[in-house]
């Protein structure tokens, strides 16, 4: 199993944009004892596993609109975090947002945090 490796450094901010980041500012607030992410309070110590997927978009011309005009042809994200039979989900963000919320959470969360997603996004650990 993959977990994330703990880092004993707090993620900055400066590699977002500006618009990335008042996006995150509105959707995900870290605090020394939980996290907020679109609004539902998370206790570090509570969360078991986080997934980043590649967030799917629709086919066809609106499909096409979204990615290529509105989203500038960047892959856009979600990152889910699971914790006892609840889940909070970050839907439709960069690379550099799910990077920066995952990041977060290997610095916060006390206990082994079990990963699935892209390994180059984050510091992981087999054990």
């Amino acid at each position: 199993m993959t977990y994330l490796q703990h880092i004993n450094y707090h993620p900055a901010a400066t590699h977002l944009s500006a618009e990335e980041e008042k996006y995150l500012q509105n959707h995900f607030d870290a605090t020394s004892t939980e996290m907020l992410m679109e609004g539902q309070p998370v206790a570090w110590q509570a969360i078991e596993e986080v997934e980043v997927v590649v967030a799917p978009h629709a086919v066809g011309l609106a499909g096409w609109i979204v990615k290529n005009v509105i989203q500038r042809g960047a892959t856009r994200y979600h990152v889910g975090v699971y914790f006892g039979k609840q889940e909070a989900v970050l839907p439709n963000i960069t690379w550099e947002q799910a990077k920066y919320v995952v990041q977060t959470i290997a610095y916060y969360a006390p206990n082994q945090v079990q990963y699935t997603g892209p390994e180059d996004l984050v510091p992981l650990t087999e054990r």
